[in-house]
């Protein structure tokens, strides 16, 4: 037994995964990158905890030029309690873009390298991504980065993962594409007999 395909659906099996590879797939995990600059204030104190909020703009920026546009600039905003005993921050945060989408979760920081005399040195930060609007509803995922504070301020960045079903990835899935492509050429071949 001969298997043979007609030109014609070899000609519409490769138009169809050349439109299925040219369109941006609809997916739910993105990767991202942000880098904020503020300004902190101590807005209490209770024993070791030093109560703390903190404002800063700049860009988060994800694969698609076109998005990142609509999304910048972002402002950061966090509120949480520094434990001067051992130099751990947990608060939460909200990011909220441009285009009026937000992002929120818990924030945590490693603040052991900053001097508590002079408020000057690096931190580790930890973003947990936790509630969302826009294209961000039903979010999760995770950033991580670091910066700098100083008496005048802080620098912050880092880069993540954010998964939602808003969101769009930057090419189809690859196990979609190939099985898609299996089955159109399965379905093309047709017996011939001797």
């Amino acid at each position: 037994m001969k298997f043979t395909t007609s030109p014609h659906f070899l000609s519409m099996a490769l138009l169809s995964l050349t439109l299925v590879a040219s369109v941006s797939a609809r997916a739910d995990t993105i990767g991202i990158t942000y880098s904020f600059s503020g300004v902190g204030t101590v807005t209490g104190m209770s024993g070791v905890f030093l109560d703390l909020s903190g404002v800063a703009t700049g860009p988060a920026d994800q694969w698609n030029p076109a998005v990142n546009a609509v999304w910048n600039p972002v402002t950061y905003d966090d509120v949480g309690q520094l434990n001067l005993s051992d130099g751990s921050f947990n608060g939460v945060f909200t990011m909220t873009f441009a285009n009026g989408d937000m992002l929120s979760g818990t924030v945590f920081e490693d603040q052991t390298m900053v001097n508590p005399e002079t408020t000057t040195g690096p931190f580790i930060q930890t973003l947990t991504f936790t509630n969302g609007t826009g294209e961000f509803a039903g979010v999760s995922g995770t950033g991580f980065g670091g910066g700098f504070v100083t008496p005048t301020g802080y620098t912050d960045s880092g880069s993540g993962t954010l998964t939602a079903s808003g969101l769009v990835a930057p090419e189809p899935g690859s196990i979609a594409l190939v099985f898609g492509g299996l089955v159109l050429i399965a379905l093309g071949y047709r017996p011939r007999a001797n």
